[in-house]
């Protein structure tokens, strides 16, 4: 595929947003980047230079950086919004219709529920939150940004298939493994995304209907997964993308008290197995 392909695909991708969603994509206000390993540091400053300034203060120099697909990008005010993607991996046409959707939620998300502002800096910037609390809530919006953006990926993705949770057993081990490499956040946000698009989650309007059929499986047997649960599908049910410090706070103090719940476990095995 050449750039064209990729660009022919994203503005399918952002149909499917402006028919469904009535977002209002256009070649008026979305760009596409592409990049490959070999050029992404140039393309990166080539591109936020001209688009999106504020991005060069982003750590990309560090090794990791470019670790993704692909990369939204928020414009400042009525600028345009962009993304960044990386062209040097084969992928499916489907497999790329899915990652555009996802990244074109990242912004939708941010257009819709902080107007388009900083995350940060609308929630964290204040002199009166304690760095503890900067941590807690920049934790939960992590945890909450890659779970809203791929939910409404999966919705407006017509490849997605709902298959019923005792399915996704071994998908649902493995991203709880995640809490003990460094990628827990993703992790935790996939094993919430998992649930909500089984058919169990998809079948239940409140969390009354749906509590009995996802606490026969684990991860949500454990108290702390079921209250993040709950938390977020009563959430998205009765507010879709609207967020406030308060709920994106409640979803960083479960995270991090999962997380260390998983790291105090971790070290008891190995202190037995020794």
């Amino acid at each position: 595929m050449n750039d064209n392909d990729y660009k022919e695909a994203l503005f399918y991708a952002a149909s499917i947003f402006n028919e469904r969603l009535g977002a209002e994509f256009s070649e008026d206000n979305l760009v596409l980047c592409c990049f490959q390993a070999e050029n992404q540091q140039e393309v990166f400053e080539q591109f936020c230079k001209q688009y999106f300034p504020d991005r060069l203060e982003d750590r990309y120099t560090e090794d990791g950086y470019f670790d993704f697909h692909a990369s939204a990008f928020v414009g400042t005010g009525d600028g345009a919004d962009g993304i960044l993607l990386r062209t040097d991996i084969a992928r499916h046409p489907a497999e790329l219709k899915h990652i555009l959707l996802h990244e074109l939620a990242h912004i939708f998300c941010t257009r819709n529920e902080i107007d388009g502002d900083n995350f940060f800096e609308r929630y964290c910037m204040d002199d009166t939150i304690s760095r503890e609390e900067d941590g807690t809530i920049n934790a939960g919006y992590a945890v909450w940004r890659e779970l809203i953006a791929e939910l409404i990926a999966f919705e407006l993705d017509d490849n997605c298939d709902v298959v019923p949770i005792r399915r996704k057993k071994d998908l649902l081990s493995y991203y709880e493994g995640e809490l003990l490499t460094g990628n827990g956040k993703m992790g935790v946000s996939m094993i919430l995304c998992e649930a909500m698009t089984s058919a169990e989650g998809e079948a239940s309007m409140t969390w009354d209907a749906a509590k009995s059929k996802f606490t026969r499986f684990k991860p949500f047997d454990d108290p702390l997964y079921r209250d993040l649960m709950e938390l977020v599908f009563t959430h998205v049910r009765e507010y879709f993308i609207v967020i406030d410090r308060d709920f994106i706070y409640e979803i960083g103090v479960l995270y991090l008290s999962i997380a260390a719940q998983a790291m105090i476990a971790s070290l008891k095995n190995r202190f037995q197995e020794e």
